[in-house]
């Protein structure tokens, strides 16, 4: 196999160039009637022997399992999982992704090998989108006879994402071949390996590589956790995607109708951007995209294909907050609201993670009513209650409404805890009870367990990043409050039998929670066994843990030789991650079915 030697139309621009690049002097003003830009120019790519193996495996495997990948993708979509690409784009592409293919099994060798430098070649070239007012136009462009390997990337790696979650049962249902779940997966990571070098190496940054980033730091999310190196790599290269594709300061042009590759470049920033929020905070380190270098427009509240006729009718639908007026759940109203709160979110970190410690008490107070206020002006069809279990209303949509509820709680919390550090001898009673809220909520899901099982098959990114926390402020002030040492009364207004059997609770849905082969799993069980000992001494403040050399040294009654994490003031959800054995957590944290959807 030799190497082959393509040309293709050159690219109009490197991407996304602020003012200070000196690169952006030569590429002001610059069009093809300039002398020096020939129509002639080409540019020219090699693919060598390796590049086209790989993309002979990975086309074998796409073209023998089309009816599972078609059927795995479908199904993501119907639970509302995948929204970085709209639907309306994805299934037309879907539905012509094979027609390149013909009778490609068939064929010898070299002729597949001629499809293998065609894919190359339509991938090498731009997406003219600035023709694309239509996603059905726009389809054409990445599928069927063009398609490009961000489309073929980005099917398997929805399809993946959507078998690791689907039960055995279905998943054999769906595949010709009837192969195991386990089988199916590991062939599909496989090719989705082999795929990513030739992704990686494209000189084309647009929309479609922004999603397949976006999909590919979600399944690094599963397959090797969220401490990992691989997925805070992985959300490096997507922040960089959206950089470099000018999305972050992207605003739709005036004087004109948006097309749909305008919404939906919208809606790229906005997926991106709540979820590097969402990392951010459950690793407690800076985003990577902060409001300072982007335009924090949200999307609009409208449906993803809407013809330049009927876009000033759906504008008039809107209310004075931008919400629809017509009680639609659309997937643009979830990320909409996401992102709204993920930028009161970016300000909530700034003060953690900060070094600006110029007039904090006037900050959090400010954050808390834009958090607020974003919450009582948004739509009452998107804000979750536990009616909503009782009523004909689809167990994804109530999930997802639950999950949005539970980060609005979750940035409260952060932000009482934040002032608690002022607080010396005592938590504020504001911090106990949305602590209380959020874990009284996190558990109505082991009430509707099997229903809610029947669209996720893991619950641990509910349970941990936002019950844990919780749990653990409140079993730590039942604890500190009933050893008399410690002298520290609990807020009357804090019903200690509710929240221990809240408690017990809790710990035994870690039992559960964690899908069998998850990461979750072994960590679940870490934190079931240090809460169940802090338990079993709230319940009896006479009980002494046993440990290893049979003698503490202490009294009975003194709590701190048995939890002397307690004591600490940093004792948060890290310090349960990192504590014990001295491992590195790696808990294959799912963020897939977690809170940014």
């Amino acid at each position: 196999m030799n190497a082959v030697v393509v040309s293709t139309p050159p690219l109009e621009s490197a991407g996304f160039l602020g003012p200070t690049s000196y690169r952006s002097l030569m590429s002001e003003g610059v069009s093809d009637s300039d002398p020096g830009v020939a129509d002639t120019d080409r540019t020219t790519y090699t693919i060598d022997p390796r590049q086209l193996d790989l993309g002979l495996k990975v086309l074998d495997f796409l073209v023998e399992n089309a009816q599972l990948l078609r059927g795995l993708v479908r199904k993501v979509y119907v639970l509302g999982r995948s929204p970085i690409i709209p639907e309306v784009l994805m299934f037309p592409a879907l539905d012509m992704l094979w027609d390149l293919f013909g009778d490609y099994i068939a064929q010898d060798e070299p002729s597949r090998l001629r499809t293998v430098v065609r894919v190359f070649e339509n991938s090498y070239q731009q997406v003219p989108a600035k023709l694309a007012m239509h996603a059905g136009e726009l389809s054409h462009w990445i599928s069927g006879k063009k398609v490009r390997w961000e489309t073929i990337g980005s099917v398997i790696q929805i399809a993946i994402m959507g078998l690791i979650h689907m039960p055995e049962r279905d998943a054999t249902r769906i595949d010709p071949q009837q192969r195991s779940k386990d089988e199916a997966l590991a062939q599909m990571l496989e090719v989705i390996d082999q795929l990513l070098p030739l992704s990686n190496a494209l000189p084309v940054v647009n929309e479609l590589m922004v999603c397949l980033k976006y999909y590919q730091l979600m399944l690094a999310s599963q397959r090797f956790g969220d401490s990992s190196r691989w997925l805070y790599s992985s959300l490096g290269v997507l922040s960089s995607c959206i950089y470099a594709t000018g999305i972050h300061q992207y605003d739709i042009p005036t004087g004109r109708h948006p097309g749909f590759i305008d919404l939906w470049q919208r809606r790229c920033f906005a997926v991106v951007y709540s979820m590097d929020k969402t990392i951010a905070t459950i690793l407690g380190r800076p985003p990577s995209m902060t409001r300072h270098y982007c335009v924090l427009k949200p999307p609009l509240d409208i449906d993803d294909d809407v013809d330049p006729p009927n876009y000033e009718r759906s504008l008039q639908m809107l209310d004075s907050n931008g919400w629809n007026t017509d009680g639609k759940r659309r997937p643009s109203t979830i990320v909409r609201l996401r992102f709204l709160l993920a930028t009161v979110r970016e300000e909530i970190l700034e003060l953690h993670l900060g070094v600006n410690y110029v007039d904090i008490e006037g900050k959090t107070s400010n954050i808390l009513q834009s958090l607020q206020s974003i919450w009582d002006t948004c739509p009452s069809h998107m804000k979750y209650s536990p009616e909503m279990w009782n009523e004909q209303m689809p167990c994804q949509d109530i999930v997802a409404l639950l999950s949005v509820y539970l980060d609005y709680l979750h940035s409260i919390f952060l932000l009482h805890r934040f002032a608690t550090q002022e607080c010396q001898n005592e938590i504020p009673k504001e911090l106990l009870l949305v602590a209380k809220t959020i874990l009284s909520t996190v558990l109505v899901i082991n009430e509707h367990r099997e229903r809610a099982k029947e669209v996720r098959s893991d619950f641990s990114s509910i349970f941990l990043p936002y019950g844990l926390p919780s749990a653990e402020l409140l079993a730590t002030e039942l604890l500190q409050s009933s050893n008399p040492l410690l002298s520290r009364p609990t807020y009357p207004g804090l019903p200690r039998a509710e929240i221990i059997r809240e408690l017990t609770l809790y710990i035994s849905c870690l039992s559960w929670v964690a899908r069998p082969g998850s990461g979750n799993l072994g960590f679940c069980k870490k934190v079931k066994a240090k809460l169940t000992r802090i338990l079993d001494q709230i319940l009896d403040p006479s009980y002494v843990a046993p440990d290893s050399s049979g003698n503490h040294g202490g009294s009975s009654s003194d709590v701190s030789w048995a939890f002397p994490e307690l004591l600490d003031s940093d004792f948060t959800i890290n310090s349960l991650l990192h504590s014990d054995d001295g491992s590195n957590w790696d808990p294959g944290f799912d963020l897939f079915c977690g809170p940014v959807f």
